[in-house]
């Protein structure tokens, strides 16, 4: 395992690494139609191997991008994705997150509890000021998740994100960190 961030009863969530590329690569199999509504259209090469390690190394070399997994303790499955991406600094201090969780386990918390553990881990570890993100107007459980993380809606924007080959409209969110630190 690597370094958690987080470990419950239930999950385990910690930074994407190499020994991850098979299990991120069924994921995103397992939920290509669940995920396909919400995501930019994807590549047919992105479900396969050699791209999902190619996608984890140019992230680990990155400092303006984390990759994070929720992994179900008892079944050691990923039932989560969270990505930290266009970490800025400067006089910015923040970064964008977006998450996703797998089809057969929604219900059940994961997007809470993994989404927030990466917003501490961004607040109190990187010491960002400030995320932001944005939902489809039409899910209203990611708009829950969000609230439920103290995300205040920002605006609306229309025709803001391509995603699956159509212009959707998006409710822009953000939420600033309390305790930040110069």
């Amino acid at each position: 395992m690597s370094d958690a961030i987080l470990e419950t009863d239930r999950l385990i969530v910690e930074p994407v690494t190499l020994q991850h590329a098979e299990a991120m690569l069924a994921y995103h199999v397992r939920n290509r139609s669940h995920l396909e509504p919400w995501e930019p259209a994807r590549h047919p090469d992105f479900y396969e191997l050699a791209y999902q390690r190619g996608v984890i190394e140019r992230s680990l070399a990155s400092e303006i991008e984390k990759r994070f997994v929720g992994i179900e303790r008892e079944t050691s499955v990923i039932v989560a994705s969270v990505n930290l991406s266009n970490i800025r600094r400067g006089v910015n201090q923040s970064a964008i997150i977006g998450y996703s969780v797998d089809e057969a386990s929604q219900g059940r918390g994961y997007a809470t509890i993994c989404a927030g553990a990466v917003v501490r881990y961004a607040f109190d570890v990187l010491n960002l000021h400030r995320l932001e993100t944005s939902y489809n107007p039409i899910n209203a459980r990611s708009g829950k998740v969000l609230r439920n993380l103290g995300f205040v809606v920002e605006g609306y924007a229309r025709d803001y994100l391509r995603i699956n080959g159509n212009w959707n409209d998006a409710i822009l969110v953000g939420r600033t960190n309390e305790a930040w630190r110069p």
